[in-house]
């Protein structure tokens, strides 16, 4: 009788060893699962906030270009006679009709209209230009993209990775 219920303990022991790993193991793996999200946070946070830098680089430099119109916007002004301005500004109309541009350079297009609306003074077709020289490589591979190009082409025209092509396009969706 003595020896059934060592017999009986021995393996209340061992499946009480067995459930204590099979519980170690799970908490392994839950751990694990929770550093992996906090790398995935921080990797997300840090993406997130080259972004914004990039962003905020944008941003200046449209406010320096939009500056840089005014400024060559009242010089010519106070040089031009009414008659040449008129002219001037039908020349503008015709050109900025004839170029092709995507939906984000017209936007632009349209604010800085707005903006030099105050100061009746158009941009002209080479600060268009400039406008689209000057993208970031953000906006370039977005207008690519519009275009139709694949991933492959995007990364052969702008030589750059294709990965880093994925990560921009996946990031801005």
């Amino acid at each position: 009788m003595t020896g059934t219920l060592i017999f009986i303990l021995f393996m209340i022991n061992a499946l009480t060893i067995l459930a204590v790993t099979l519980l170690y193991l799970r908490q392994n793996r839950i751990m694990e699962m929770e550093n992996s999200q906090r790398k995935n946070q921080e990797e997300f946070a840090e993406l997130f906030s080259h972004f914004l830098m990039e962003l905020k680089e944008e941003n200046d430099q449209f406010v320096s270009v939009v500056s840089n119109l005014n400024k060559q916007g009242k010089t010519a002004e106070t040089t031009l006679s009414e008659s040449e301005k008129g002219n001037m500004t039908d020349q503008k109309a015709s050109v900025d009709q004839e170029l092709p541009i995507s939906s984000e350079t017209y936007s632009r297009l349209l604010a800085f209209q707005t903006y030099d609306k105050d100061n009746n003074n158009a941009p002209s077709a080479k600060n268009v230009e400039k406008t689209l020289q000057e993208m970031s490589f953000s906006e370039q591979v977005e207008s690519l993209e519009q275009q139709g190009l694949t991933i492959d082409e995007i990364a052969k025209t702008l030589k750059k990775g294709k990965t880093e092509i994925e990560l921009m396009l996946k990031f801005r969706r």
